[in-house]
Order: C-alpha cells, then sequence, then structure tokens
C-alpha cells in the first residue's frame, strides 16, 4: 500500500503591496515573511489585491497566479467603483464595490485552495476583508499592523469601524513596535493577543568607512514613499535653519505621492532650499546598500512610522543617522550610542541633532559603527522564530 503523505498546511498570506509591483518597506516586509513561511515547511500563498482603474472586472478574470522560489503569488485586481455624489443615498459608500469584490475574490480563491490560515497585513481594507472570511469559515486568522494603517484610518470616521473589526476578528494582533500595540489597544481591547515581531536586517560585509564619504558637499540621505507620514517638511524646514553657509545636499530615494506634491513644492519655495534637493529615482533592493555608503548621513523625519526597514538598512551599513522617536525607532536606535532620536513634528530639534552630526565627524562614525553592531540583534533568525512560534499557536505543523 502506498504510503499516504499529510498535505503541507496551507497559509494565505493577504496584501495590498508585493514586489515587483511594489518596492516599499510593507512590500519587503511580507515579502521576506512569505519565505520564512515557506522554509517553515508552510505552503505559501501570497494574495496581492490592487484596485484597477476600470469599474468593469470581472470575478473571473480578475486574477493572475504564478509560482515564484516556492512561492505561489496571486495578482488580483478588483475594480473602482465611481458614484455621481449628487445621487448618492444615505447608505452609499464610495468604497462598497471595491471592498466587497476584494472579499469575494479572496472567498473564491480559498474555494479552491482551502487555506489552513489566513494572515493579512495592513489593517484595511485587506486585514478587514481577510478577518470577515477567516471569521465566517472558522480558519485562524493574523492581522499585521504596520503603521501607516492603525494611525491614519483610526481617523477617519468612515473606516474606524471596519478597523475595529478587523481588529476583533483576528485571533492574533502582530505589530511593528509598542506603540502600534497601544493605538489598536485604545480601538478594541487586543492587548492579550497581540504580539510584536520587528522586522530584520542583513548586516553587509561592505560598510561606511571612516573617510570612505570625504571630499564635497554633506550628502544627507532620505528614501521612502514620500507621504504625509514621513514628515518631509520637517526636514526641509531643519535644513534651511542650517544658514547658507552649510555645504549641504539633500538626497530623497524614492517616490513622491501626487497628493503630497503640492506641499512639496510649497515648502520647498517657503524655505527656500529647492538647490540642495535632488529627488532620485528608487533602486532596486540589492542596489540600496550601494546608494546609502555614499551618504553622510541618514535622516528619518518621519511623524509616524512602524518599524522602518531603511533605517535599519541604513544603520547596518554603518550610516550615521537621525531619526524621529515614532514607530520602532527608540528600540532600533540607542540614543546617543548607535544615532540620534529626536520629537517628531519638531524641526528645530531635527536640525539641532543634524548639526551635532555634522560638527562632530568623529562622533558621527563611532554612532554609526555602533550602528551596524546593534543591527545585528535584528536577525533573519531571530525574525524567523518570532512568526514560526506564533504560527505554532494557531495551527499545528
Amino acid at each position: 500500500m502506498p504510503e499516504i503523505i499529510p498535505r503541507r498546511k496551507r497559509i494565505c498570506i493577504v496584501t495590498p503591496e508585493y514586489p515587483p509591483d511594489q518596492w516599499g518597506g510593507l512590500a519587503r516586509t511580507v515579502e521576506r515573511v512569505s519565505v520564512q513561511t515557506r522554509d517553515m515547511g508552510l505552503e505559501t500563498h501570497v494574495a496581492q489585491l490592487g484596485v484597477d482603474t476600470a469599474s468593469l472586472v470581472l470575478l473571473d478574470e480578475n486574477r493572475l497566479s504564478e509560482k515564484r522560489d516556492g512561492i505561489t503569488i496571486h495578482r488580483i485586481r478588483v475594480g473602482k467603483q465611481r458614484m455621481n455624489d449628487t445621487a448618492r443615498d444615505i447608505w452609499d459608500c464610495p468604497h462598497t464595490h471595491t471592498v466587497r469584490m476584494m472579499y469575494q475574490s479572496l472567498e473564491i480563491l480559498h474555494s479552491r485552495e482551502k487555506f489552513d490560515i489566513f494572515h493579512s497585513f495592513f489593517l484595511y481594507p485587506t486585514g478587514y476583508v481577510s478577518g470577515l472570511l477567516a471569521h465566517r469559515f472558522r480558519l485562524p486568522s493574523i492581522v499585521t499592523i504596520v503603521g501607516n494603517d492603525i494611525k491614519k484610518y483610526t481617523f477617519s470616521p468612515e473606516k474606524a469601524a471596519v478597523c475595529r473589526i478587523g481588529l476583533e476578528n483576528a485571533d492574533r494582533v502582530v505589530a511593528l513596535s509598542r506603540d502600534l500595540v497601544e493605538m489598536a489597544d485604545a480601538i478594541a481591547p487586543v492587548e492579550e493577543k497581540s504580539r510584536i515581531i520587528y522586522n530584520s536586517v542583513r548586516v553587509p560585509d561592505a560598510y561606511r568607512t571612516r573617510d570612505s564619504c570625504e571630499g564635497g558637499s554633506f550628502r544627507i540621505g532620505c528614501a521612502g514613499i514620500f507621504k504625509y507620514a514621513k514628515g518631509l517638511p520637517y526636514l526641509f524646514k531643519a535644513l534651511a535653519s542650517l544658514g547658507k553657509d552649510r555645504d549641504v545636499t539633500l538626497e530623497l530615494r524614492g517616490r513622491l505621492r501626487e497628493s503630497e506634491r503640492g506641499v512639496f513644492l510649497e515648502m520647498l519655495e517657503r524655505t527656500g532650499i529647492g538647490q540642495r534637493v535632488v529627488l532620485l529615482e528608487p533602486l532596486e533592493h540589492n542596489k540600496i546598500p550601494d546608494w546609502l555608503r555614499t551618504l553622510d548621513l541618514f535622516v528619518l523625519p518621519s511623524v509616524s512610522e512602524g518599524c522602518p526597514n531603511i533605517l535599519m538598512e541604513a544603520m547596518a551599513s554603518g550610516i550615521p543617522s537621525v531619526a524621529t522617536r515614532t514607530g520602532a525607532v527608540q528600540e532600533l536606535i540607542e540614543d546617543g550610542v548607535s544615532g540620534l532620536t529626536v520629537p517628531w513634528g519638531d524641526s528645530a530639534s531635527l536640525a539641532t541633532a543634524i548639526s551635532e552630526m555634522m560638527d562632530n565627524p568623529d562622533k558621527a562614525w563611532q554612532m554609526g559603527s555602533a550602528a551596524r553592531i546593534r543591527m545585528q540583534a535584528f536577525s533573519a533568525d531571530r525574525e524567523f522564530v518570532a512568526w514560526k512560534d506564533l504560527y505554532k499557536e494557531l495551527i499545528e505543523f
């Protein structure tokens, strides 16, 4: 009689972003976790939910699936509802069609794949629809809150209620920092079922040496998807207050959200630092360390964060760093030892910290070296064990 091989437990990771279509911190975190679940022996599926500008999208033609590196990736597109505001009824919402189609697409995928557990990243809409589906079919689910979900949609009267439902339906709530748990617990009682799992980073062999950036303008770098949460206006004000005699160039590596372009241009004009600022295209992930090593200082001026991958990568490359005290920053940087931290939303404090780094190059170099050592505590092995222990709380494998 042939041996019956038991089916591997099947996980569906639901996310709004996944490489290579997206490249930001969320996309990279999800990719890293999906590789880890694969390496744990789980049959890993990733459902990446995106919104198509077309209003007519059919459920039997909105999914493109592929297998890459042992992970099955489902790119799912849903329609965008178009409404005439003058004809809206009181029960109408411009997102109803889109969110319902996300749910239906996941339900169709589940009916085919028979998942054992759902794990969503980003509370709304992915965490909301995944939690509904898992709760309906009595399956365990995890929602990971990353920062720009819980710290944004909490203040939207239209979305706060569904955020609460998403938190309540999840069996476990994972946060990338302690303050995210505190914010979530203010919406729904999640403290007992919450876990904090920090991102991990690889410490590269190559790193910034004491003399690798000598000569020329003092180069400050900042990277990411530039939106309100990234706090660029405070960095612009800080640089302007340094004075025109400072030979400083600010390199912004990433993309500027269209919704922020007006504020971006207004702040450049208001501060008069346009000649010092360069907006550069995003890089492939494997090229980021090379760019980081060309910098004299990395600055993260965010007013809201989770566990910033790009800050961890800068520190791992030995780059002196200044960051605001939001999200996991205070767990990453030992203030005054492996970098400098300042209050968020405070351009004067940001300017003081930048000046301190510029005026004390030896101290800055020592902090960069200490940052590299600090990042060894945030290894992939540590993250792998944390996620595996969590999954074992919910399923046997």
